[in-house]
């Protein structure tokens, strides 16, 4: 019974906070637009900081997953030999991968590779035997262990005898630079992100405030006849959310649009990749734009709360 007769109330009470809520943000129209404008740029900084760190762990990834170890056999060496070898590399626990490439294979690859120059063709031509050996290449979980590769292969005497040589494309440089460089960005981007949220938190302060002052002997009555401090707040409230929604959805706007527009620019700078920040926005909606909402309505009350703080004491 209790809950029949306080549902119709609940309903008047928040028809009458979307109704004020709503005229308020109508009578400041413009001061409204800025507001949101503001809420505009601080989310969509934090959605530049996520595309960017987006692209530079695929980049990261891209540059990790071409870091090898070649280990080059002697062309006297037989496939039993290698295939010893291979199986003691791959019981590593740190070792991914292992690929093995017969000398006939690597021959091939040598003539596809100097197809053009006639004059290392007829060279290859004029061996009676195939000078190659047979390879292993060896890719590894982490890339800090491919010199444990190399080590355990030097440290092995029944194997340092039948390799000719090691080649290991080291890319590390350039994967602790990408790391660098993100961590420079997320630093930078936290920074710029903090900057807008104070702004906005400042803004939607005096919006507020206005807004309050324009109904401040409203709000005198109501306290004075017993109205609530949750029913008076209510209402500015309710603006503040709104502002934090509209916000949020020409956030979303934008971010799919840049995203669309960059997409072409982010393949052609990563190369062979099945990575788009479409894609990736696809995937992780909930995870960035459901973040962001639930940061900026918490910024939109927690502001309002302060700059109605002062106006309820009566």
């Amino acid at each position: 019974m209790l809950v029949v007769n306080c549902s119709p109330m609940l309903f008047v009470a928040l028809s009458r906070v979307i109704k004020f809520s709503l005229q308020n943000f109508a009578r400041n129209i413009w001061l409204s637009i800025v507001t949101i404008t503001i809420v505009v740029l601080t989310l969509f900084s934090v959605t530049s900081l996520v595309f960017m760190n987006a692209v530079l762990e695929q980049a990261i990834k891209l540059v990790e997953s071409r870091v090898d170890v070649s280990v080059y056999f002697k062309p006297s060496v037989t496939q039993e030999q290698v295939y010893a070898v291979q199986t003691n590399v791959e019981s590593l626990a740190y070792v991914d991968d292992v690929t093995y490439v017969s000398k006939s294979d690597a021959l091939e690859k040598l003539r596809r590779q100097y197809n053009d120059s006639p004059l290392i063709l007829d060279s290859i031509k004029e061996l009676d035997d195939n000078p190659l050996g047979d390879t292993l290449i060896v890719s590894t979980i982490e890339t800090a262990d491919y010199q444990n590769v190399l080590d355990v292969l030097k440290a092995t005497p029944q194997y340092a005898v039948l390799i000719d040589r090691t080649s290991f494309d080291d890319n590390t440089f350039i994967i602790e630079k990408l790391e660098r460089i993100s961590k420079q960005i997320t630093t930078i981007g936290w920074g710029i992100t903090l900057f807008f949220a104070l702004i906005s938190i400042l803004v939607i302060v005096n919006t507020i405030r206005i807004a309050i002052y324009t109904h401040r002997d409203e709000i005198g009555i109501m306290k004075l006849v017993g109205a609530s401090n949750t029913f008076v707040r209510g209402p500015f409230v309710g603006e503040a959310v709104l502002y934090a929604v509209l916000g949020s959805c020409i956030t979303f706007g934008l971010s799919y649009l840049a995203a669309h527009v960059s997409d072409p620019y982010i393949v052609g700078l990563l190369g062979r990749t099945d990575f788009t920040l479409t894609g990736f926005l696809r995937i992780n909606f909930l995870k960035v734009f459901g973040a962001e909402l639930l940061g900026i309505v918490l910024i939109s009350v927690l502001s309002t709360w302060l700059a109605l703080s002062r106006y309820l004491r009566v």
